[in-house]
């Protein structure tokens, strides 16, 4: 990123060459980001957050009173709030304080005629469940929005299951803020509302691209997925695992199963937000829900200390 953002300082921004430069790095970019999620790089096209991609999609979609959109009650406002702005009929599967075995029953109990968009989490970023997208698919058949904020860069992600796939560049990829990325089956089923340049110039999955990601976030995402090391996957399921076994053994009240993702989430005596402070007061930085759980994320890039001064603070607590 410091060497993009110098080039543009001594030689300028406005030349064809630097031009050139940077939509050369956003389709490598694009094709590194569709190797992690197993799609095919057309279907890609970069986005600021999450956010903006369930948006685009959602307003894409034009969903009205009429139309009905299963999700779940463990959703973050990256999703949710754009379901409630289509105006559409928004049912939620209860699946936060569930069994992880029951949220395809649950999810797929809610599905009616009228629904029309089944909109979800790969990871629910309240418990770190891992919800059965594959599964979904095949019983209802429907359209699937997937919020791949806590999934892309901490678990191994098919993205083809799903119809629509957010990616969060700044989450467990480690890139900057203000990056992301967006999969599409099919950008013809997309009529959107919102239109850039890209409207007129691509043909691909990018006519749907709105921001246009300055050179220095596309350099600064593109050696991130870089840097995401072929063990990563591995390591961050064994720290994860290990966390969990050293909180249940110190007697916290842990909510996450064992085997899902890179969240924890877990119940200490006291006010969270104390907790929280406390907590980052003696090095280590969890934080605490809206529903009153903590969370914990463990990374590949953490190790066994990592854990013990987690099980620590908490404990001095």
């Amino acid at each position: 990123m410091h060497a993009v953002q110098s080039q543009g300082l001594a030689q300028g921004r406005g030349s064809m060459a630097a031009f050139e430069e940077s939509m050369a790095d956003e389709t490598a970019l694009r094709a590194s980001v569709a190797a992690l999620i197993n799609v095919p790089a057309e279907k890609i096209l970069l986005t600021t957050s999450t956010t903006e991609g369930c948006n685009l999609v959602v307003s894409g979609l034009q969903l009205g009173p009429d139309d009905e959109v299963v999700t779940t009650d463990g959703e973050h406002p990256g999703l949710l709030l754009p379901l409630e702005a289509s105006g559409a009929v928004i049912k939620k599967a209860r699946v936060t304080e569930m069994p992880a075995s029951d949220a395809l029953e649950a999810i797929t109990g809610e599905v009616t005629p009228a629904t029309r968009l089944i909109a979800l989490s790969h990871v629910l970023w309240l418990n770190g469940h891992v919800l059965p997208l594959a599964d979904i698919k095949r019983v209802t058949g429907l359209p699937v929005l997937v919020d791949g904020a806590q999934s892309v860069g901490a678990i191994p992600v098919d993205a083809s299951v799903a119809d629509w796939y957010t990616v969060s560049g700044q989450k467990w990829l480690c890139g900057p803020e203000t990056t992301g990325a967006l999969y599409v089956a099919d950008h013809e089923s997309l009529r959107p509302r919102m239109k850039s340049y890209y409207a007129s110039a691509r043909t691909d999955a990018t006519r749907l691209q709105v921001v246009h990601l300055a050179h220095t976030m596309v350099a600064g995402l593109r050696a991130a997925v870089a840097d995401l090391p072929e063990w990563g996957f591995r390591r961050a399921a064994e720290l994860v695992a290990r966390c969990r076994d050293a909180l249940v053994a110190a007697r916290f009240e842990v909510r996450t199963e064992a085997g899902h993702a890179t969240l924890i989430s877990f119940r200490v005596p006291g006010e969270p937000a104390e907790v929280v402070k406390a907590a980052y007061e003696r090095g280590v930085v969890i934080r605490h829900l809206p529903d009153g759980w903590l969370r914990a994320s463990v990374g590949w890039w953490n190790d066994e200390s990592d854990i013990e001064r987690l099980v620590g603070a908490l404990q001095h607590v």
